[in-house]
């Protein structure tokens, strides 16, 4: 009392308290400052920020209870100052902040064990963790006093995403210690879906959630931004899409260094260096945040387009070449071997196909003006000469065919239908030419008997001699039995005796000879 009746003690006291006042001010100011984090933390960095403040808060009620804040306080209550009104507003929101921290570390405290698996798991099995996660952020968001903002959430669930997105990178990279070029492709392809997927559940149980609230009145909703929590694993992701992209690029064209094609070697080295250019960046490729990746992606891209229409320019030139239609289809064949898109296979088919029905008029021709007369093999006999003939002509028409069967969609054209009347009405007479003679050859061999039951000898009317009287019809039915055989045709019950006995028949004419 002495003290608040003196003036200049009580103008001492008040210049105390404003420092305090002042040194208050600021630690609230500061408190209610925008956060300045790092754009990478996890929810984890959200605990440590709240215990921190009530920490400090706590502190700060403390010092307020001590006897000289006491002491001062009395005396200017007695004194009346003018200084109080702002101390008790001051003492107001410093044990509201201090609340505010306290409970919200109690409720952050009771989401760190959902959060566990974002630290600890790989995004395979961390996506059986997401709807936990998301029901405890929900309870909070509901039954919180403090933390139920739209603000709050919102910066939570970022740091949620932030753990997911660095969790990825851990897995994808073995924690830092490999490259996606140091392993092998597939086992990359395969933890980069799983990242995808990771971010595709995690949108689909918030957004089920969501609609949940949305259709329970009494709940309180979540209205944040959707953009603002997933924009960051979104840009992530087609950033993976990309990766996956040029993945499947390199796949595809790598089949050009196993091909046996001749000349596409160079190509071949041509995308070798491309694909060396890419690796030797220095840089992560997970970082979504390196706009370098995207000038680079695209100079891939720009690059292996250009290769391909080197590719395509190749192969019409190559069948530009090649002017027998079975040598074309193999060719071709071993350019869809290569499993590479819009090289214009089934257009080549169709091309061939064409040049094919060329084929069928000039091998129809050939037969309408040799069929008499055909060309026969040297030491051929002249029926299975004949049959010999029109098979290699209806084996320039077959093999073709049975190749294109092979290939699905080629023959539904409608020119293919007029092309495949064709081939049946030029292979059904060749047929018929082969079945022909040979039906005749069959019925003669039955003449050939007669040439066994002549003379073994007989003199020449002309020189007197005697000659060995062997029938040549014989040998040469001999030769066509063999031919036969080879052939694959049926031969006469007589054909076949011939031909067991034709070492002994020519044993004999040696002998009388």
């Amino acid at each position: 009392m002495a003290a608040a009746n003196s003036a200049e003690t009580t103008e001492k006291i008040e210049a105390c308290m404003k420092v305090w006042i002042k040194q208050i001010e600021q630690v609230l100011a500061e408190s209610d400052q925008l956060r300045k984090e790092a754009d990478d933390l996890g929810p984890r960095a959200e605990l440590d920020h709240w215990k921190k403040r009530m920490s400090r808060f706590n502190y700060l009620l403390d010092q307020l209870k001590t006897p000289d804040v006491s002491a001062v306080l009395g005396v200017l209550l007695l004194a009346k100052s003018k200084l109080i009104k702002s101390w008790r507003e001051l003492d107001i929101r410093i044990t509201d902040a201090a609340n505010e921290a306290k409970d919200n570390v109690k409720y952050l405290y009771s989401l760190e064990r959902f959060c566990d698996p974002l630290y600890n798991s790989d995004p395979v099995s961390m996506v059986d963790a997401i709807p936990a996660l998301i029901n405890a952020i929900k309870m909070i968001h509901s039954i919180s006093r403090y933390y139920n903002t739209s603000e709050k959430i919102t910066s939570l669930f970022v740091k949620v995403t932030n753990q997911m997105i660095t969790s990825c990178k851990a897995y994808i990279t073995n924690n830092g210690s490999n490259s996606i070029w140091d392993q092998p492709q597939q086992v990359v392809t395969d933890k980069i879906k799983a990242a995808i997927r990771l971010n595709q559940e995690y949108q689909r149980c918030f957004h089920k959630t969501k609609e949940q609230l949305e259709q329970t009145p009494s709940q309180r909703k979540f209205d944040i931004s959707e953009m603002y929590i997933f924009g960051k694993f979104d840009t992530f992701q087609r950033r993976l899409n990309k990766i996956l992209e040029m993945f499947d690029t390199i796949t595809t064209y790598s089949a050009l260094q196993d091909s046996k094609i001749e000349g596409l070697e160079t190509i071949a080295t041509r995308f070798q260096a491309i694909v060396m250019n890419l690796k030797k960046k220095h840089y992560s490729f997970l970082d979504h945040r390196r706009t370098d990746f995207d000038v680079d992606y695209e100079e891939f891209c720009k690059s292996t387009s250009e290769l391909h229409k080197q590719l395509r320019t190749f192969m019409e030139n190559t069948f530009d070449e090649i002017q027998n239609t079975e040598k074309a289809l193999n060719v071709l064949e071993k350019f869809e071997r290569l499993g590479i898109r819009d090289l214009g296979i089934d257009e080549r088919y169709q091309h061939i196909l064409q040049n094919y029905g060329r084929d069928l008029e000039m091998v129809s021709s050939i037969y309408a003006k040799q069929k008499l007369d055909p060309p026969i093999g040297r030491n051929m006999p002249p029926v299975a000469g004949r049959i010999m003939w029109a098979r290699q002509l209806y084996s320039r028409i077959q093999r073709p065919m049975d190749l294109f069967k092979k290939h699905e969609g080629v023959l539904s054209t409608k020119e293919a239908k007029m092309i495949i009347r064709n081939f049946n009405r030029v292979a059904r007479t060749l047929l018929e030419y082969e079945i022909l003679y040979h039906h005749n050859w069959m019925t003669k061999m039955e003449y050939a008997r007669a040439g066994l039951k002549a003379l073994l000898l007989v003199r020449s009317s002309v020189t007197g001699q005697l000659v060995v009287n062997l029938d040549p019809e014989i040998l040469t039915q001999i030769r066509e039995t063999d031919c036969m055989k080879r052939m694959n045709l049926e031969i006469p019950p007589f054909a076949a005796q011939l031909q067991q006995k034709q070492n002994i028949l020519k044993q004999n004419y040696d002998k009388l000879q």
